[in-house]
């Protein structure tokens, strides 16, 4: 089985519960043998929003019926990774999907990446979370030049380039 490792992230600036701007980025380091990033943008989101936007395009690239797939996908999104990772949107679904706040946020784009997955029976998909933003917190010259030796917060950064709503 092949394993093709991305990274995805989601942006919004929303003050508040208002919806605001947002993007989201997905970067496939390799991707069939060369690197490749998608990105997208709406006016009226959040960020929960967009990582899940995120992920579904991530998964919507693999279109094409072939030999399976282990997708590998590293988020910095707790919500997106611990909602695969600790069996989240089984209990969601068993349970009319409603969780202990009320009905589940962003249904419908959960409902939109569970059929991604359904449709692609070749693709398991493998969630991993990472710390986000580590590049653009270090400080340290030294400590910056050893983060970017580590190709997944490379990776990650370069998914959060792709999600700024701005570029």
């Amino acid at each position: 089985m092949k394993e093709i490792i991305g990274y995805t992230d989601g942006s919004a600036v929303v003050v508040g519960k208002n919806k605001g701007k947002g993007g989201f980025g997905v970067y496939f380091p390799d991707f069939y043998g060369k690197p490749k990033g998608i990105k997208g943008r709406s006016n009226d989101t959040k960020t929960g929003a967009m990582e899940l936007t995120a992920l579904f395009y991530a998964i919507d690239a693999f279109d094409i019926n072939g030999d399976p797939i282990k997708l590998i996908i590293y988020s910095d999104s707790q919500y997106v990774v611990k909602s695969f990772t600790e069996n989240r949107l089984q209990k969601w679904e068993a349970n009319g999907w409603r969780n202990s706040s009320g009905e589940v946020k962003n249904l419908d784009l959960w409902k939109k990446v569970l059929k991604q997955l359904e449709g692609r029976p070749w693709l398991t998909l493998e969630m991993r979370w990472i710390k986000g933003h580590q590049l653009d917190k270090e400080r340290d010259e030294i400590r910056k030049s050893e983060l970017l030796k580590d190709p997944h917060i490379v990776g990650n950064a370069m998914a959060d380039i792709l999600a700024d709503y701005k570029t």
